[in-house]
């Protein structure tokens, strides 16, 4: 069975960089909605927040496409996004019409650990503009957008993980964990 990870969770909790060691290590196509959402901004620009909401849209129906059509393939893709609920079940749909085996992977943290590593993030990596458009800088509004988005159900095979600081990238009980999903009948 061909198999889809999805890689989801908090703010600032690695998912990319993730995503990318995963990709690297399952040799198969990573997308992240940042990358995605970076080249939108860059080709097609926007003016404020309400346009750049439109961008983030854009990109998650952009991600569902990418994958009705990869899922053609008889290959493994990985995803990463801060999904929503409603983009898990249309993603979920896509993977039983067409034969895929789904593991969710959601990074959870402390919030205030999180929000510092999101401040440092914002203020000292050069982080593309598209992403500097919120005011999650302020704390309690960096808090609201977490703990709502915490309240949304994830469903199916998932897995939880603890990202408080980023050892989870190399730990190898976990990895071999999510290798026993990617090597099952592949």
């Amino acid at each position: 069975m061909k198999k889809l990870l999805l890689i989801t969770g908090d703010l600032a909790t690695g998912k990319s960089t993730f995503s990318d060691i995963l990709s690297k290590r399952y040799d198969t196509v990573a997308f992240t909605k940042d990358t995605i959402k970076e080249v939108l901004g860059d080709t097609i620009g926007f003016a404020n927040r309400e346009e750049n909401l439109k961008l983030s849209k854009a990109t998650m129906e952009l991600m569902i496409f990418v994958f009705s059509e990869f899922a053609k393939l008889d290959k493994a893709l990985i995803l990463e996004a801060n999904f929503h609920k409603a983009d898990l079940e249309r993603l979920h749909e896509i993977a039983t019409a067409h034969n895929y085996e789904v593991m969710v992977l959601v990074l959870r943290g402390d919030i205030n650990i999180l929000h510092k590593r999101y401040l440092n993030r914002i203020y000292n990596e050069n982080r593309h503009p598209v992403h500097l458009s919120t005011t999650l800088d302020i704390y309690a509004d960096f808090k609201k957008y977490v703990e709502t988005s915490r309240k949304e159900e994830i469903t199916g095979n998932t897995l939880e993980i603890d990202a408080n600081d980023f050892s989870y990238q190399q730990d190898e009980t976990l990895l071999l964990e999510i290798d026993k999903f990617m090597q099952q009948n592949f």
